[in-house]
């Protein structure tokens, strides 16, 4: 039998705290309320470090209209896991808000393969939008393709090859 030290016990109980505060601060979010969010957000950073409270504290001062600082959070989360794709996404989207389109495109090429990232989707979409409004319909088309490879049953993906269609021929 392992025996499980108080300093284990202890960590164990800061990462479980931080998580729940994380869900909650997530939860707080989706109802509108940022402040309590980012509240929840910074006190899940303080109890156990984690990209995921960074990036979403972050999507929580960028609701706010506080742009460069969600960036700075987010690059912070990077600097914790550099393959957590969600924080590559998310600068990238606050480029292209600040209307910094040329710089938007690696981050969203790098979350497009970040090893840490459920919603893949997210940067092909947020690329064929951008390359879109460009004028670029092929490489649009591309990416809004590689997005429905990830998520075939989505109805705005498909609307979108739909009328890049239309647009090319």
């Amino acid at each position: 039998m392992q025996m499980i030290s108080s300093e284990q016990n202890s960590d164990g109980f800061a990462v479980s705290r931080a998580k729940t505060l994380l869900k909650e601060g997530v939860q707080a979010g989706a109802d509108g309320d940022f402040d309590k969010a980012i509240r929840l957000f910074k006190s899940s950073q303080r109890l156990h470090k984690s990209a995921a409270a960074l990036t979403y504290w972050g999507w929580a001062e960028g609701t706010k209209g506080n742009i460069h600082v969600a960036i700075h959070l987010c690059r912070e989360a990077l600097r914790l896991d550099s393959e957590f794709g969600n924080a590559s996404n998310d600068i990238g989207s606050y480029l292209v808000a600040l209307g910094d389109e040329a710089q938007a495109i690696p981050y969203f090429e790098r979350a497009k393969t970040a090893k840490n990232y459920a919603s893949r989707h997210f940067p092909m979409v947020n690329l064929g939008r951008l390359f879109r409004e460009r004028g670029n319909y092929w490489r649009a088309y591309r990416e809004y393709s590689e997005a429905l490879g990830v998520c075939p049953d989505d109805r705005d993906i498909k609307l979108a090859i739909t009328e890049l269609r239309n647009q090319i021929v």
